[in-house]
Parts: structure tokens; sequence; C-alpha cells
């Protein structure tokens, strides 16, 4: 009974040190004062921090009861065009190969190179481009609800695709 009791204690005051770091307010970080770390025999790579989408929205986090991650690791080719888009959730992009070029529907566009991340805009139209030689290639993981789609595209895509 007496070891049953320690581990109660142990377990209350590892709560207890949680809480504490979790109601420390956080400094944000960027990857490049995030040290790469070592600890077995794997290689930590920091990533930035998103806060913003490419459109400089803010960062949100959904409150449903039915949540779920999806995600589709996605190839387009030399030239390729994807549809217009809105993300109605977060969506979370790591460029795994070659160069995303994301284009809003005003004509602005934003470059993102192998390594690197972006958070989609939730309420901007916006697209992807491939304007390299080679294939690109990147990870998408949405953070959404069962039932809600994690991509929407203009009724019709009335949107002129060139």
């Amino acid at each position: 009974m007496h070891n049953r009791h320690d581990r109660s204690f142990k377990g209350i005051f590892a709560l207890l040190g949680a809480a504490v770091l979790l109601a420390t307010p956080a400094v944000a970080q960027t990857a490049a004062n995030k040290p790469k770390q070592q600890a077995g025999a794997e290689t930590i790579t920091p990533l930035p921090d998103l806060t913003t989408t490419t459109a400089g929205e803010p960062l949100i986090y959904l409150s449903t009861p039915n949540p779920v991650i999806l995600s589709d690791i996605l190839t387009v080719p030399p030239g390729g065009v994807t549809r217009w888009m809105t993300h109605p959730n977060p969506e979370y992009v790591y460029v795994l190969q070659g160069d995303l070029t994301v284009q809003f529907a005003d004509g602005k566009e934003k470059t993102f190179h192998q390594g690197e991340v972006l958070l989609q805009p939730r309420t901007v139209w916006h697209r992807g481009r491939n304007e390299g030689k080679g294939p690109l290639r990147f990870l998408a993981v949405a953070f959404g609800a069962k039932g809600v789609p994690a991509i929407l595209h203009p009724p019709g895509d009335s949107m002129a695709t060139n």
C-alpha cells in the first residue's frame, strides 16, 4: 500500500509540474533559434513555428466533437497547376521536393522551396503551381472535423485557370 501512495504522489507532482510548464507564457521560436537535437540515433531538425497562413490569416484551433487529421502527399508535374481552393480548417504543408508557388486570386504569389513549411489560407482563394523542371511533391496535413471537407473549390470551378 505504501508503494501505491508513493506512485500517486509522484503522479500528482508530475501533473503539477506539467501544469506549471503549460501555464508559463511561451516564447515564439523560429527554426533559426531552435538548435538541432540528437538524443538517440535520431537527429531532430526543427522547422519554423507557424502562426499565420500564407495570406496573413491568424492560426485558429478547431472546437469540434469529431476531430480528424487528414494527410496526403501531392505530386504536381512540371508546369502543372492545381485547381483554385480554400481550406476551411488549418492545413499544414511541408515541401518534400521542388518549389511550390502559391498564387492568390489577386495575382500575388509566394514560393516555397524544398524543406520549407506553410499554412494554407482559409478564406483566400489560391492555387499551387510547379514552375520548375522536375516534379513538385508536398505533404499536406489538414486538422479538421469528420464530415467537413479539407478543401473547397469555387462553384463549377468558375475562376479562370490561366
